[in-house]
């Protein structure tokens, strides 16, 4: 099936279509478009707010209080300063440091590959002078019995972390998920030693699907705090939510501003955010249904050449690792690109053994593609390298 043709004689070609990409590039005229066609949509209520205060913006994070089960939300333009901002209200910031300095730094409890560890410039520790405790194995998702022994020796010594914090799920792990007896458990030992358990919710939508008859609501349940992204798999500019109790989102608020998360208005980038979660949070189940079929058939059909990470997405989002060179593989890419019109990836990253892989998300732009087109473009891409 070729899918790039010319309009006319002479005509340039389409933009290859975006097989691993959650969203095809946009012109910045049509988004902006799109955008101001829902706020019209909106405009009962749609008045700027200012510094977060606002009838319409209040109305936009009780919507979304409510469908995560949380009594309160807030917005953050992004999810650095939302999770920082929750560490700050769990280890009761600003902490009193003795005059000798024998006082231990506030800490809180993650996984090795952890966002805040791996993509935040060290904010945790350079901005909020926190200590980030490793817990679990790096190549699998983190488990009760990883926490409950560092608790117990924590608290042998009269110290406790601020929180434990937890990836839902684990993007660096292509997105798998500890499974739900898990997320009950580490509720249940955070219970016992008295630590609040704080959500690293980015691609939360993504997963839920993969708890079901657990509902959205009854994941975030086992959490005291919950971070959500919209720019992830929802596709928004950008944008986060911060989730809680009414108390711990009261503390919260000021912690937005001292961490220059609250501009004078939201209002653009969380009109983009609302926008994006009427269009997206419904089709994620579908996003990974489809993955999982074009994932097992490419296992099958070039089980040589590509593996995924999980051998099966637990969402709409995985890891695909490839057999070769970078260089051959790009050149065999734009190959098939340029014989099938579609691109089956955009951009390769090299593992620890610098092994070629990228981040394959199924995104809702692509759902209506039939998976034949899927497949053809990685013959064709399988041959291109074969002949390369």
């Amino acid at each position: 099936m070729i899918l790039a043709t010319a309009s006319s004689v002479g005509a340039p070609l389409a933009p290859p279509l975006e097989l691993s990409a959650a969203f095809n590039p946009v012109p910045v005229h049509v988004q902006l478009r799109e955008l101001a066609a829902f706020a019209e949509s909106e405009d009962a209520l749609l008045i700027q707010d200012a510094y977060g205060q606002g009838e319409w913006l209040q109305s936009f994070e009780a919507e979304i209080a409510a469908a995560l089960g949380k009594e309160r939300a807030l917005f953050f333009p992004t999810g650095v300063a939302a999770q920082n901002a929750a560490l700050c209200v769990h280890a009761d910031l600003p902490a009193a440091r003795s005059a000798d300095f024998t006082t231990p730094r506030p800490s809180f409890m993650t996984h090795p590959t952890s966002h805040l560890l791996l993509y935040e410039e060290d904010a945790y520790r350079a901005l909020l002078g926190m200590t980030a405790l490793r817990v679990g194995a790096a190549e699998r998702p983190l488990v009760a019995a990883d926490v409950e022994p560092e608790l117990r020796k924590l608290r042998a010594v009269g110290q406790a972390p601020a929180c434990v914090l937890v990836e839902v799920p684990f993007r660096e792990l292509g997105c798998a998920a500890s499974p739900w007896d898990e997320l009950v458990g580490l509720r249940r030992v955070c219970d016992e030693y008295d630590v609040p358990l704080h959500m690293d919710g980015a691609r939360l939508l993504e997963v839920a699907p993969f708890y079901a008859p657990h509902s959205l609501q009854e994941i975030c349940a086992l959490f005291d705090s919950v971070y959500l992204s919209f720019y992830k798999g929802l596709g928004a500019m950008t944008g986060a939510m911060l989730l809680g109790s009414d108390a711990f989102v009261g503390a919260a608020a000021p912690w937005r501003r001292r961490l220059g998360a609250n501009p004078y208005t939201s209002l653009p980038y969380a009109l983009s955010c609302r926008a994006a979660w009427r269009k997206n949070a419904g089709n994620f189940e579908a996003r990974w249904h489809k993955l999982r079929r074009i994932a097992a058939a490419l296992a099958a059909r070039h089980g040589g050449l590509v593996t995924f990470e999980p051998a099966e997405p637990t969402c709409a989002q995985c890891i695909c690792r490839l057999a070769g060179d970078s260089e051959a593989l790009e050149r065999a890419r734009d190959a098939a690109a340029a014989q099938t019109g579609a691109k089956v990836f955009r951009k390769l990253r090299s593992g620890d053994g610098g092994e070629p892989f990228f981040e394959w998300t199924l995104g809702p732009n692509n759902l209506d593609v039939d998976d034949d087109v899927f497949l053809e473009a990685w013959a064709a891409f399988a041959a291109a390298l074969a002949e390369s």
